[in-house]
């Protein structure tokens, strides 16, 4: 052990702070082991004050720092290191902490009177000796009450639950130390497993259930595993283990729902050699891989596929009892023509009046041909003809754009599908949405697994508009289903739009963005620091060599754009979130600091600092807050609270929609990993939306994310002006790569 972590048995007297959501607390603690400084007598705020017994060899003194919460009255083993801190004076912070179950009458007694009073402790105590202990290693789940004067149902499942939490938990911390796994990887265990007595069977009887824990790949968990049990390394389990791991990260990461057999025995072979012998007979054992002709993936992936594949041809063949008349359909053109204020094209109004006829459309465009413009026409073909329609998009930005194109409120899929938690949905296959027709934009957007679940609540006897560009960047996650419909589906349910709208015409964004999207090089003229293209004098090209200087003219270019269009009209869009210079998180902590660089107040999360005003953008969906992926509000309260003795400090953000309303959220430091700055974003989380000016950067630190999909997603995100920053390596390579095809069961039936 390290001379300046000192390790001792101490019994804790009392609770001064702690916040479950940092896991950092203050505890005060009474010792019989020599430590290097420590008071003689207890503070008055101790669960002890009254206890004239104190022990004259005791020692006080105060544990500060993360941990798990600690029982007042419970002995632990802790290792800790002595600090001076400048602000609170003595203290120990700690390294790990381990509950030490009460073995003596005396020890159970002093920690159940932290929980109950000291008659009802004595009673359990007389009538279960082992209580502590019996309840700990699971032997004891329920008492007689009879036996227990004072104690009944409530309050002994209090009791059961602490000493479960209490010594279980760190049970787990002890076992788990190896692999650093903190007691906050822990807890988001216990998110899927709530029973820490569960979990530790669990995790003892197979330990790969830790590579669910986001940080913790495959090496560290089998590093430990093999630890543990070294007999293991040649064995079913662990070359299980590995190869569920693989395809899981090959398709969320990667997206492909298969490969070739000889890339997996390779990859078998480098990762588990001892398990090689072991894969022919995986190969013709197993319930969880798919192998066709050479081809393997995980059977989950493939029955998700062939599902939504089946859903669709079935769909097609089909007739609803939604029915429009060609007198309906031609009023629904000219009342949406009038409201947009031009015509349609006739390439336009052949799509609008096929998607108006048939049970299943599928559309697709490239950029400028109008697919956001013709929802208006399909959507009042239904509305004004008393249909009910239900339109989604997979974030909140692409749902809002639903809405600014047709006018008609959009939401996102997992809030149209009433999400109650993670791929659990109020309308599901057993439970059909309410609606004569359903509309999906930015299909592209949206990967295998919720695709199949929005397919699954529609109804038979309701129609399906599924919009998008398949050639824009393909779906977080696996499969790639968007584009595998188009390529499987004629013209009789998939309509390819080609022809640029008249309005769209004169735009230097729209051409060029068009010929990146079939890996072409808009520039025939020589590459010089600064280009502009088009009629309108739209699209900005300024090439440097420079990473930091394209750095720093977008941070000027977004101030400056800022005080002509409105901060809601502007953003700088890049392919990665952090961890290089022309990252979202860099470019937004530079900007904040500009914008609001007087502002005193400020909430600070685990990588991000947000200050009062500051614009900001919800990254998950949290169904509970009412609040979903790709909203974006404003700070407008940062302030702090006191619940049951706890310091809380919060930040609250406004929200408002497309349609005017607001609404005011309330995130504790724990939530705010659910945040950004919203000033500069990745080129995902624009996907769907629009701004009027865009600026987007590419250097070559953004390495596997440049291809044509992404520049040609970027791109189209301006609807007025675009400026693109480039290193002149970093935009070629976008023109020659293309990362669009993903390795799909669906695709490779299909050719």
């Amino acid at each position: 052990m390290s001379d300046d972590v000192i390790e001792f048995k101490a019994v804790i007297t009392y609770e001064r702070y702690y916040n479950d959501d940092s896991s950092w607390g203050v505890f005060g603690f009474k010792t019989k082991d020599d430590i290097p400084h420590y008071e003689k007598e207890t503070e008055s705020e101790s669960f002890f004050e009254n206890d004239n017994n104190i022990d004259k060899d005791e020692k006080f003194s105060i544990l500060a720092g993360k941990m798990q919460e600690l029982v007042i009255g419970g002995e632990y083993l802790i290792k800790a290191r002595y600090v001076n801190d400048k602000t609170y004076g003595h203290q120990y912070n700690p390294i790990s902490v381990y509950a030490l179950i009460p073995q003596t009458k005396e020890a159970q007694l002093l920690f159940l009177k932290s929980l109950i009073s000291e008659s009802q402790a004595e009673n359990l105590v007389n009538a279960y000796p082992s209580v502590v202990n019996d309840v700990a290693d699971g032997t004891l789940k329920e008492i007689d009450y009879r036996l227990v004067k004072g104690v009944r149902e409530i309050t002994w499942n209090k009791i059961k639950d602490k000493i479960i939490n209490n010594y279980l938990i760190s049970d787990i911390i002890v076992m788990l130390k190896p692999l650093g796994v903190t007691y906050t990887m822990i807890k988001k265990l216990l998110k899927s497993e709530p029973n820490p007595a569960l979990l530790k069977q669990k995790i003892e009887k197979n330990p790969y259930i830790l590579t669910k824990v986001e940080g913790l790949g495959f090496k560290k968990v089998d590093d430990l595993t093999l630890r543990f049990n070294p007999e293991t390394v040649d064995s079913m389990e662990r070359l299980t283990a590995f190869i569920k791991y693989y395809f899981t990260e090959l398709g969320e990461n990667n997206g492909h729902t298969w490969v070739s057999e000889n890339i997996l025995m390779s990859a078998v072979s480098n990762n588990v050699p001892e398990c090689l012998d072991k894969m022919d007979y995986l190969m013709k054992n197993n319930n969880f891989l798919y192998v066709n002709d050479g081809k393997i993936g995980l059977k989950y992936y493939h029955d998700v596929e062939e599902k939504i594949k089946n859903i669709i041809l079935e769909k097609a063949k089909k007739q609803t009892e939604v029915r429009l008349s060609e007198e309906q359909i031609e009023q629904a053109i000219k009342n949406a023509e009038k409201e947009q204020g031009f015509e349609y094209v006739p390439e336009q109004l052949e799509v609008i009046k096929k998607s108006l006829n048939r049970t299943i459309s599928i559309i697709t465009g490239k950029a400028g041909c109008g697919k956001s413009s013709i929802m208006r026409a399909i959507i009042k073909g239904y509305k004004e003809n008393n249909y009910s329609v239900a339109a989604s998009a997979l974030s909140a930005m692409a749902a809002q754009r639903i809405t600014e194109a047709s006018g008609f409120p959009a939401s996102t899929i997992h809030r149209t599908l009433g999400c109650k938690e993670f791929n659990e949905f109020k309308f599901n296959k057993d439970n059909h949405l309410k609606a004569d027709a359903v509309l999906l934009d930015e299909g592209s957007m949206v990967n295998a697994g919720l695709f199949l679940h929005w397919l699954e609540a529609i109804d038979d006897n309701t129609r399906i508009i599924i919009s998008g560009d398949h050639k824009q960047l393909p779906p977080i996650g696996f499969g790639n289903i968007f584009s595998d419909l188009i390529d499987i589906f004629d013209d009789s349910v998939a309509s390819k739009l080609t022809k640029p709208m008249r309005q769209a015409e004169k735009s230097g964004i729209l051409a060029d963005a068009n010929i990146i999207r079939e890996n072409k090089n808009p520039i025939t003229e020589k590459i010089q620091p600064k280009l502009i293209h088009g009629e309108l004098n739209d699209m900005y090209y300024m090439f440097r060599e420079n990473r930091q200087t394209l750095f720093n003219i977008a941070v000027k270019t977004f101030l400056k754009s800022v005080e002509t269009d409105g901060i809601d009209n502007v953003v700088i869009a890049v392919p990665r979130r952090k961890d290089c210079l022309n990252s979202a998180m860099e470019l937004n902590k530079v900007i904040q600091e500009n914008l609001l660089g007087q502002e005193e107040k400020y909430i600070e999360s685990f990588d991000n600092s947000f200050k009062l005003g500051a614009k900001v953008t919800q990254t998950v969906n949290n169904y509970e807050k009412n609040v979903y992926n790709g909203e974006i509000g404003y700070i407008t309260k940062i302030d702090e609270r006191y619940e049951e003795g706890k310091r809380t400090e919060y930040c609250a953000v406004v929200y408002k929609d497309i349609l005017g309303g607001e609404k005011i959220v309330e995130y504790t430091k724990k939530d705010l990993t659910n945040l950004d700055l919203a000033y500069a974003m990745t080129v995902h989380k624009l996907q769907g939306s629009g701004r009027k000016t865009v600026i987007g950067i590419i250097d070559n630190t953004h390495h596997n994310l440049l291809d044509n999909c992404m520049l040609y997603t970027m791109l189209t995100r301006a609807k007025e002006r675009c400026l693109l920053l480039a290193e002149p390596e970093a935009f070629l390579k976008c023109i020659r790569t293309s990362h669009n095809r993903r390795n799909t069961w669906m695709r490779l039936k299909n050719n």
